[in-house]
């Protein structure tokens, strides 16, 4: 049984091989991409090399997801592996020498640094490019959109420039684009992932469920009540009514919170939504907190509010009490632990049922929670929209207390605040009611409105009612955009046009004032000429003209030295122009309707002066391209990676090192690093920030596990964690993979040499260290023992790992090859060895494949169904494709696995007795 959308993707499979399929969420587009795969790598293949497959994503949770699917679908006849960073081997996954189809999901940024890295093995063997929330190339040409591009931090702009030159070299590679919101742009976005003029979107506007947006109407001291506005992206209303369709909720009202709760409107707005969430789930309903603004605060909140008068009388959440449920609780309250501590909130809202998850949260525990959203063990989830980027989580209801959204500007060292976007909000919207993974057929996203003042006192009064009308004119400006996006219209801007469009918009403040001066002024001005401040994070207008201009030198030299591996010598200026004209044909700046003639000159012509005028040095150009700064930033890193790999070179004693000592090797290796403003660490202008950047040497202590590293208080845990995920994880890390890289890059004389784990450390004549020095960061340890059996899901948390040590150290010492000393104790071949001499896990007990069931919603009469399963109360429910229950039965141990919604399942009925089968 298909989806129509799967139809119409079926078809225009069989007829041509790239297109874009824009239908909505739930649509079932993930089935098409699978088919793509199958096409393109097993049927078509030309078995001189091993097809691959890459598979963009947006997010690491989205990766894990899809590789986990495919795993479950496809793993039989492809190699799947996901390279998303903390689980990928990167330098040495077995896909690099296999001679099997291979599918890899990576975010845009692992892609890239994949393609600087092993360009012509990935190249040789690419066949399919599957883009998944394509949309996200779309942008607004708004200034916190021009400030992402001079910060460097534009995911839209990665995407662009990694696809334009990707099928610039590649113009006959198959590509799909998949995306659910692409609303207007859906036209824009078929004809640049076809490079075609006249394509149009493989599309419908069929739902398989109804997705509804409203307000939550928060009234203190009494009821809630929900107004629903648009059903389907078209406006909702009852004919002959003017009033919204509303929704009164039977719950009582939320007691009275004290003073210091009530003089706050969002405190109060926010835990009114936790009152009416806890009442909600009674019925079965899983709820998303979907939180755009600070969620440390909503967490802190959600956590004391156990203790107000009259919240002791709820419903107690009770963990479930075996089998492998419990085993996952168990699992996960372990590493909410390690990570965040005891006495987090994080760990006390898990204990009350309520999983939580942002960006920051360290990759293990983001994993442990999303699956216990996936099993229903928390039926509330508080999370930022990292979780939502296309993940498909199980909630039948979302909540949003804000439609304003906060980003860190770096430049400036402060939040600040937008609207969110129509995309991120359709995007999110889209998660709720999903067939087969929510309750019914009827998802509703909620935007928390308060209708009158919180506090009773006269002089907090006026400030809460502004405060009341600003939420309220954001929500209808937000409904405003949804119903203009809907009739479609509209420009539609690439990050590419909007860059451009404000380099010339900044220069024109400079003087230049025609079109001619602006490419003449194009033709000769550096980063350096326009701003001293440049690459350095400074906040005033030159500075952020030099760094917009920053930023296009790195898309445009990226594309020329990829093109240049093409040729046998450098390409002249006449070649460079070719080349340059190739790449911007493949953008998606040509084709969104926002598209000016002017771009494509001053972009061309960009091109031939940063080879003739700018960065004339070849060697230079490609020395920056292996770096994967921009140029500017990257050529004052060059000091910083020569004093990064001496340090590198000198850690062969890494692995008998103390771990005072190892920490040191940190501490010196983040010195060089943190002070710059380009390349180093970043720093919040606020007094935690400040203080946070003094104390960074703590931090990494505390982040690495050392035994004598201050403790987080509960209150500032995310704002270590943030610092952690920015400066450690990112700045560092990317700094030191860099240095790695770059090494590889000078040292292997074959372009087409695949890096494994025998040539690794010979090739780059770098100790083991710098193989484990980024994975380290990435885990929180200092022991390289600990990340690779995290890593490979041998232990469950760090100080799990650590219990292993000890039954690797006598493996080793048994061993007569092998020497327990040096760089032995910290061979990723050793461990290996090590994991593959383990005893095999105990077989366990055959999967049930059969089960009784009670018919709940048919009489029977047709014999045979296909169903759907979802839990309920430790039983199943058992479901058609359209939504409508048809049985009930008992859960039977082992009848549906992790994947469950990857397994096909029968209900049959033969004279009133019914059973359901696992018949895949």
């Amino acid at each position: 049984m298909l989806w129509q959308s799967q139809q119409q993707g079926l078809d225009r499979l069989l007829q041509n091989s790239s297109f874009a399929l824009c239908t909505p969420t739930g649509s079932g587009k993930t089935l098409v991409a699978n088919l793509a795969i199958v096409k393109e790598l097993l049927l078509l293949a030309d078995g001189l090399l091993a097809p691959l497959a890459l598979y963009l994503v947006p997010s690491r949770a989205l990766a894990g997801e899809v590789e986990a699917k495919l795993t479950t679908e496809l793993g039989g006849d492809f190699i799947v592996t996901g390279l998303y960073g903390g689980a990928d081997w990167g330098l040495t996954d077995a896909w690099l020498t296999s001679d099997m189809p291979t599918v890899l999901i990576a975010t845009v940024e692992k892609a890239d640094a994949l393609m600087r890295y092993l360009g012509p093995v990935l190249l040789a063997r690419l066949r399919l490019l599957i883009v998944d929330e394509a949309h996200q190339v779309v942008v607004e040409n708004s200034v916190y959109e021009q400030e992402n591009l001079a910060e460097h931090s534009s995911r839209a702009a990665r995407l662009e420039s990694f696809i334009s030159r990707l099928l610039a070299r590649r113009p006959d590679l198959v590509r799909i684009a998949l995306t659910a919101v692409a609303g207007g742009a859906a036209h824009p976005v078929a004809r640049w992932i076809e490079s075609d003029a006249d394509a149009v979107p493989v599309g419908t506007y069929y739902r398989s469920t109804r997705q509804a947006v409203g307000a939550f109407e928060v009234r203190p001291n009494g009821r809630p009540e929900i107004l629903l506005d648009m059903l389907n992206d078209g406006l909702l209303a009852v004919r002959g009514r003017a009033a919204n369709v509303y929704i009164n909720l039977r719950i009582d009202p939320m007691p009275q919170p004290p003073a210091n709760v009530r003089g706050s409107i969002n405190h109060y707005t926010q835990i009114s939504i936790l009152w009416a969430a806890l009442h909600l789930i009674d019925s079965d309903r899983r709820i998303l907190v979907s939180v755009s603004q600070n969620p440390e605060d909503t967490i802190k909140w959600y956590a004391e509010a156990f203790g107000l008068n009259g919240w002791d009388t709820l419903p107690q959440f009770v963990p479930p009490p075996q089998g492998a449920d419990a085993e996952l609780f168990g699992d996960a309250r372990m590493v909410c632990v390690d990570y965040c501590g005891a006495e987090s909130h994080e760990v006390a809202l898990l204990d009350r049922g309520i999983a939580t998850n942002h960006g920051q949260m360290p990759q293990k525990l983001r994993r442990m929670m999303v699956a216990l959203i996936e099993r229903s063990i928390c039926r509330i989830t508080v999370a930022t929209a990292t979780l939502t980027e296309g993940v498909n989580l199980p909630f039948d209801l979302i909540l949003l207390p804000s439609v304003k959204r906060t980003s860190f500007d770096v430049a400036a060292g402060r939040l600040s605040e937008h609207p969110m976007s129509t995309a991120e909000f359709k995007n999110l919207s889209g998660r709720a009611g999903r067939p087969g993974a929510a309750k019914g057929m009827e998802g509703m996203t909620l935007v928390a409105l308060p209708i009158t003042p919180s506090t009773t006192a006269d002089g907090q009064k006026p400030t809460q009612r502004r405060q009341i009308r600003a939420r309220r004119s954001e929500y209808d400006d937000l409904i405003g955009r949804l119903t203009a996006e809907a009739a479609g219209g509209g420009e539609h801007y690439s990050s590419l046009s909007v860059l451009l469009k404000s380099i010339r918009a900044r220069a024109l403040q400079l003087g230049v004032t025609s079109a001619a001066e602006f490419l003449e002024w194009l033709e000769s001005t550096a980063p350096a000429d326009i701003s001293d401040q440049a690459g350095k994070a400074d906040a005033s207008a030159g500075a952020r003209l030099a760094d917009s201009v920053d930023e296009l030198d790195g898309i445009i030299l990226s594309a020329i030295e990829e093109l240049q591996k093409i040729e046998m010598t450098q390409m002249t200026s006449a070649q460079i122009e070719v080349a340059m004209t190739a790449v911007w044909q493949n953008t998606f700046a040509r084709v969104a309707t926002a598209y000016e003639n002017w771009m494509e000159q001053a972009f061309v012509q960009r091109g031939k002066s940063l080879v003739e005028n700018i960065y004339p040095d070849a060697d230079e150009r490609r020395r920056l391209y292996s770096y994967g700064y921009t140029p500017y930033v990257g050529r004052r890193f060059r000091d910083a990676a020569g004093q990064l790999l001496d340090i590198l070179h000198y850690t062969d004693g890494y692995g008998d090192m103390s771990d005072d000592d190892r920490l040191a090797l940190f501490v010196q290796l983040g010195e060089i690093v943190a002070g710059d403003k380009g390349f180093g660490f970043s720093t919040r202008d606020t007094v935690t920030g400040r203080d946070l950047y003094a104390r960074w040497r703590e931090v990494l202590a505390w982040w690495m596990a050392h035994v004598d590293a201050p403790v987080p208080p509960a209150d500032n845990l995310r704002a270590w964690q943030i610092f952690v995920a920015d400066n450690l994880e990112f700045r560092l890390g990317v700094a030191i993979g860099a240095v790695v890289a770059q090494r590889w890059t000078e040292e292997s004389t074959d372009p087409f040499a695949t890096p494994t784990l025998d040539t690794w450390k010979t090739v780059s004549d770098l100790p083991w260290f710098a193989f484990w020095a980024k994975e380290l960061l990435r885990w929180g340890t200092l022991e390289p023992f600990v990340a690779f059996v995290l890593s490979q899901g041998i232990a469950r948390s760090r100080d799990d790992a650590a219990n292993w040590k000890a039954q690797f150290i006598e493996w080793i010492e048994r061993q007569p090859d092998v020497a327990a000393e040096g760089e032995e104790l910290i061979d990723p071949r050793n461990f290996l060895r090590w994991s593959r001499s383990r005893p095999p896990a105990v077989p366990a007990q055959p999967a049930a494949r059969i089960v009784d069931a009670d018919l709940s919603g048919t009489d029977g009469n047709l014999g045979r169904y296909a169903v759907i399963p979802l839990r309920k109360n430790g039983g199943l429910r058992w479901i058609d494709p359209a939504g409508y229950e048809l049985a009930a039965s008992q859960e039977q141990q082992g009848m549906l696995g992790p994947e469950m919604y990857a397994q096909d399942f029968d209900l049959t009925a033969v004279s009133g007795h019914a059973v359901v089968t696992r018949i895949f």
